[in-house]
């Protein structure tokens, strides 16, 4: 069978049937996942949008804030990032921020967000 005309739903594995029912699951089987991974790259895409659609409303984003608690002087020595301590990069290193300092910087409304700010990523 030609692959444009093959149904993305794939109702013969009754293994496939259950991992893309949509239900929210935490107990994933190695073959489970292995039979999701089997799946062709498109038909894969396809249901995990159908599967999102089905939880979430699919006009909205996640809007979140990734936050820098600590800057430069990282002890790894990793050539490609501007953070490491072992390579002269232009940034200027700042200290670990303090707990109370991250916390106000946390979730906010931001102007023009129907729900204000989503989540705040602190990182060092």
């Amino acid at each position: 069978m030609d692959d444009r005309t093959h149904s993305p739903f794939p109702g013969a594995n009754p293994l496939l049937t259950q991992c893309l029912s949509g239900a929210v699951r935490q107990d994933w089987t190695r073959a489970e996942i292995e039979a999701l991974f089997g799946l062709p790259f498109p038909d894969l895409i396809f249901h995990a949008q159908r599967i999102h659609r089905e939880h979430f409303d699919p006009r909205e984003v996640q809007i979140s804030t990734l936050l820098s608690i600590k800057t430069g002087g990282c002890p790894e020595d990793c050539a490609y990032c501007p953070q490491s301590a072992h390579y002269e990069t232009g940034v200027k290193a700042e200290k670990l921020m303090e707990v109370d300092a991250v916390l106000a910087q946390g979730p906010r409304p931001r102007p023009g967000l129907r729900h204000g700010g989503g989540r705040a990523c602190p990182r060092p």
